[in-house]
């Protein structure tokens, strides 16, 4: 509750000298939600209510203030149908000052489930996360050295984390102990080529992909061997104005935004992991808004796109036969209004903090799998994150 409250009067007193704020990686506006609600969501999409669901979804909130206030944990509770702060989380070790983080990365084993976090100070947190409470335990060794800490990514089996520096390009790499998720590096850390402030693997893991976030001209490519260890593609890097790339389930396509024009562009990933922009199908395809994020659904079906600028996010349907996308009924969600969202592992509900002047607000929103569509919420909003944040099912985890 202490972090809440304070995160709150941070915010409230950059706001009164400044108006609308920028608040970590988020944009911050002049409504809070209660840190203590709970409240009825909807149960016809995404679990919850009377359609049987069970279990518990935990949302991690990193606040960048540093190991003492530096994270808290909203519950969806899908037999109880509630949202709402978990009161009797503990944050785990955190980095002692305050560090810009790098995003997450959860982990998924047929056992266990891992949270690693990088920080701009030139480490990685490694963190088991516990099924019956949520609680976080360091993995062993934890915190671990890398290069820059600016981006994470993981391969699709949950073996390889790597660990992007953007001041020099370096990638770090480290295979993942299924036993107790401890991190070991393999090799020294790999150049990308460019400056790499943001990473992704293609959908099966074979291959890497890197760009330089907003501005960036360029993507990068990288085969990954057995060991993970790490091999420029042929022709590598590609001559794409991509600020975001990120991977779908078949392995044939990487989606991507330049943050420049109205489209999501789809490319073909051909032998050896090169790519070409994947023009027959139709690419780029026209979105209703400029993106400046986008995310994947978990079964690789939807591709959802998030504009920042106060305009209700879009869905696409992906036809992985020949890449072209198609926007899903009712795009754009009227009423749902994100600036960056992240799936639960079961693909069931979408959480992200609000955009714009209107609200600061952090929810899960509903979402069918088969059709791609996104309910609005009647769950009351929580707390917004001043940097990323991560979800994780927990029924899934011992």
């Amino acid at each position: 509750m202490t972090m809440r409250i304070r995160a709150f009067l941070m915010l409230v007193a950059g706001l009164a000298v400044m108006g609308l704020s920028g608040c970590g990686h988020y944009t911050c506006s002049a409504g809070f939600g209660s840190s203590t609600c709970t409240s009825s969501g909807p149960p016809s999409l995404g679990g919850g209510g009377g359609n049987g669901a069970s279990g518990t979804v935990y949302a991690y909130l990193l606040f960048d203030v540093g190991s003492s206030d530096g994270m808290a944990a909203d519950t969806l509770s899908l037999s109880a149908n509630t949202w709402l702060e978990a009161s009797s989380f503990m944050a785990p070790p955190l980095p002692s000052l305050t560090y810009l983080d790098g995003g997450t990365a959860v982990v998924n084993l047929p056992n266990q489930k891992y949270l690693y976090i990088p920080f701009h100070n030139g480490t990685v947190y490694g963190y088991a996360i516990d099924g019956t409470t949520g609680a976080l335990t360091s993995v062993p060794s934890s915190p671990y050295a890398v290069a820059g800490g600016t981006s994470i990514a993981v391969n699709p089996a949950g073996t390889f984390l790597f660990v992007s520096d953007s001041a020099f390009g370096y990638i770090s790499v480290f295979s993942i102990s299924a036993t107790d998720g401890s991190l070991t590096a393999v090799g020294s850390p790999f150049p990308s080529g460019i400056a790499a402030a943001q990473l992704t693997t293609d959908g099966l893991g074979n291959y890497l992909y890197a760009t330089a976030g907003t501005g960036g001209a360029q993507v990068a490519a990288m085969s990954i061997g057995s060991s993970g260890a790490l091999t420029l593609v042929p022709g590598s890097p590609f001559s794409f104005t991509m600020s975001k790339v990120l991977g779908e389930n078949s392995g044939k396509y990487l989606l991507g935004i330049s943050g420049f024009d109205n489209h999501i562009h789809v490319f073909d990933i051909g032998s050896q992991g090169v790519i070409t922009e994947a023009t027959a199908a139709g690419s780029p395809f026209a979105t209703a808004s400029l993106p400046e994020n986008m995310v994947v659904s978990p079964n690789g079906n939807f591709v959802y796109a998030f504009d920042g600028e106060e305009n209700p996010m879009e869905g696409y349907s992906l036809n992985v036969s020949t890449g072209a996308l198609t926007a899903v009924s009712g795009s754009p969600f009227t009423g749902i209004n994100l600036q960056v969202g992240q799936f639960d592992q079961s693909g069931l509900y979408l959480f992200g903090p609000s955009e714009g002047s209107t609200s600061a607000e952090f929810l899960p929103y509903a979402a069918d799998p088969s059709t791609g569509i996104i309910s609005t919420t009647t769950y009351a909003p929580l707390g917004i994150p001043e940097g990323s944040f991560a979800i994780s099912d927990l029924n899934d985890a011992p």
